[in-house]
């Protein structure tokens, strides 16, 4: 290992992805960034996932292997925290892969910016073979924990939200860790980051490839376990009202009623035997609307449509196709 203060741990939730795990790892290897730790979780994979990671960690000594039960991403990422050695936190999916440069260039923002966390973009393919083409304008911003937790509702939202495109200060997942069980992980993790933060610099240049697959959560079709959002924004609401920043607590509330009302109509029509869930997801909306009415910073065409909502679902339907 070289210069251990400098030392990126880049945690890696390993199941069922032998047909893509070998460029990801080797994208890990190759970056311009060598001070690197690379920490494969082999979640029960039940393909040959856990031998190539084996393999692979014969090859370099910065890969260190923990084969675990399966028991879901979050799971995976808290396992290669509780080892993580390095004083900056990556995390990778297993399916996607990076540009040579990410790391080296996630940790001079952080250096130069005096930032906790740093932020790229990243480039959406289906294909192995795509190549970013670098731009020649960047843009770099930083934002302090409050307005970082505003662009969440500002037009960055995936950027903003996603584990996978970041550099983090080990500091800030002391007490903090992802939510055994629950999908939509990210979502209810990066947010308290973000709080402990004291500034998080963006840049848009993308050197995350984020690979679009049939099984991914975005496209495979709607289930019951999708609604984890509502454990996961009813956390997000009560921590983000206890921070006493109206403006962002309204934006959230409002968030939050859209997600349930993607929800229902998600449920209507992807779902048998929905009848419960449906009672769920409107009593979540009116406790939902009940709170955003009386929020400071609400906004009126908002109550409308909320309202219309859930008088009329259709109707709703109608108005935002119009």
């Amino acid at each position: 290992m070289e210069n251990t203060k400098d030392l990126i741990s880049v945690i890696v939730p390993v199941y069922n992805v032998e047909k893509y795990l070998p460029q990801c790892i080797d994208s890990i290897l190759n970056q311009t960034e060598k001070n690197l730790e690379i920490i494969l979780v082999d979640d029960g994979s039940l393909d040959n996932s856990g031998k190539i990671c084996d393999e692979f960690s014969k090859k370099d000594d910065r890969i260190i292997v923990i084969h675990k039960k399966n028991n879901g991403l979050s799971s995976a990422r808290n396992a290669g925290l509780d080892i993580a050695s390095g004083n900056y936190i990556g995390f990778v999916d297993s399916d996607d892969w990076l540009d040579k440069t990410m790391y080296e260039v996630l940790l001079k923002l952080l250096k130069e910016n005096n930032s906790d966390i740093s932020c790229c973009d990243f480039f959406k393919t289906a294909n192995s073979d795509d190549s970013i083409s670098h731009i020649d304008d960047e843009i770099i911003n930083s934002y302090n924990n409050m307005e970082s937790l505003n662009n969440f509702y500002n037009g960055l939202y995936t950027q903003t939200v996603v584990a996978w495109n970041k550099l983090y200060k080990r500091e800030l997942f002391k007490d903090i860790f992802y939510p055994v069980g629950k999908i939509h992980e990210d979502e209810g993790t990066t947010y308290k980051l973000y709080y402990k933060a004291n500034k998080i610099t963006y840049t848009n240049r993308p050197l995350y490839y984020y690979r679009i697959t049939p099984n991914s959560i975005t496209t495979s079709k709607f289930n019951k376990k999708r609604l984890d959002i509502i454990d996961v924004y009813d956390e997000k609401v009560k921590f983000i009202k206890n921070i006493n920043n109206e403006e962002i607590y309204s934006k959230t509330l409002k968030w939050y009623l859209f997600k349930l009302i993607n929800c229902y109509f998600e449920c209507s029509n992807n779902i048998e035997n929905n009848t419960e869930y449906l009672t769920l997801i409107n009593h979540k909306v009116s406790e939902t609307y009940k709170s955003y009415i009386q929020s400071n910073k609400k906004q009126l065409h908002w109550i409308i449509l909320f309202s219309i909502f859930k008088m009329n679902p259709k109707l709703y339907k109608k108005l935002l196709r119009s």
